[in-house]
């Protein structure tokens, strides 16, 4: 359900709550730059780079697939790129590293917005390890 709100844009990000006249930041809270967008906050925030880079090198995954040539018009068409460019064998672990590592960047900005708690980038990269990991072990198990 995350994933499918997240890449309809319907995800309460700052810039939905504006839409909405709901409180809001009237900045990204993980890097106290622009206003919070989906996409900007998954993908372009600076903490979110960093995170990726970890878990892609990580997954042995090519971290240059945070850093396209040209910037996405959305988390979808970056979505559906990058698994263009994963073997076919690789796309089902790829989908759950992407689906991980956003719903990780996504409770950190919540932690910070709600807990006034803050993980650094490597935290929030462990903790996006330990999820996947844990995906893993389940699914082979089932198999």
């Amino acid at each position: 359900v995350f994933t499918w709100i997240l890449i309809q844009n319907k995800i309460l990000t700052a810039d939905n709550l504006q839409l909405r006249n709901w409180p809001h930041q009237d900045h990204c809270v993980l890097c106290n730059g622009p206003l919070e967008t989906a996409l900007h906050l998954c993908l372009l925030c600076p903490l979110a780079i960093e995170v990726w880079r970890l878990v892609l090198g990580w997954e042995h995954f090519d971290v240059d697939l945070i850093r396209p040539q040209v910037q996405p018009s959305s988390i979808r068409a970056w979505w559906e790129e990058g698994a263009a460019n994963i073997p076919r064998q690789r796309r089902r672990h790829f989908n759950g590293v992407v689906i991980y590592t956003m719903w990780n960047i996504w409770k950190e900005r919540n932690r910070r917005i709600f807990q006034n708690l803050v993980m650094d980038v490597r935290q929030v990269a462990s903790k996006t390890k330990e999820d996947i990991d844990l995906c893993s072990r389940v699914f082979n198990n089932l198999t």
